[in-house]
């Protein structure tokens, strides 16, 4: 795993230990971020169900202002917070705890990045209690899940874009209207 560009580019980070989170593949992540590039600079950005960071790390390298990561397992928080000093990162603030839970205080954001793991049954949930004011209007989610997953039901968001590449899938959603 390495950060893919920006200031960061090419660092090396460590992945989540053992099967409890999945890395985001590099063919996945240069596509992702590649989509959403020139929003990021300047971006308040949450990385939810962070496991190892990465993706907040890589939009933490290519400009974002702020980057929040939210994890509830005890060995992937070691991890992230290796990762950050790895990197040495600023502007980024950890949680540790359930994302549906601290969402509400944690304020308004320009981008999420959420992969949740992917048969848990979060996304609604999650899409729902970000509507709620934690996205901001015109606001993105990046949404990897698997192929399969149906999207039809997007609680005032709209899908832009969906890009497949074997069984995973990555949508990118608007909240709102988009300036």
């Amino acid at each position: 795993m390495r950060v893919i560009a920006g200031a960061y580019r090419g660092r090396k980070l460590l992945p989540p230990p053992g099967m409890t989170a999945r890395p985001t593949t590099d063919r996945v992540k240069e596509a992702m971020f590649g989509a959403i590039q020139f929003d990021i600079p300047g971006s308040r950005v949450l990385d939810a169900f962070a496991g190892s960071g990465a993706l907040g790390i890589e939009a933490l390298s290519r400009g974002a202002a702020q980057v929040d990561f939210v994890e509830k397992d005890p060995a992937c928080l070691r991890v992230l917070e290796e990762n950050l000093k790895k990197v040495g990162a600023q502007n980024a603030r950890v949680f540790k705890g359930d994302v549906l839970k601290l969402l509400p205080g944690l304020g308004v954001y320009d981008i999420v990045l959420l992969d949740p793991p992917y048969d848990a049954g979060l996304y609604e949930a999650v899409l729902k209690a970000l509507a709620g004011g934690a996205i901001k209007s015109g606001g993105i989610v990046v949404l990897e899940c698997r192929k399969s997953f149906d999207l039809s039901d997007m609680f005032g968001y709209n899908l832009t874009k969906r890009k497949n590449y074997g069984d995973i899938s990555v949508a990118f959603l608007s909240y709102g209207d988009r300036a």
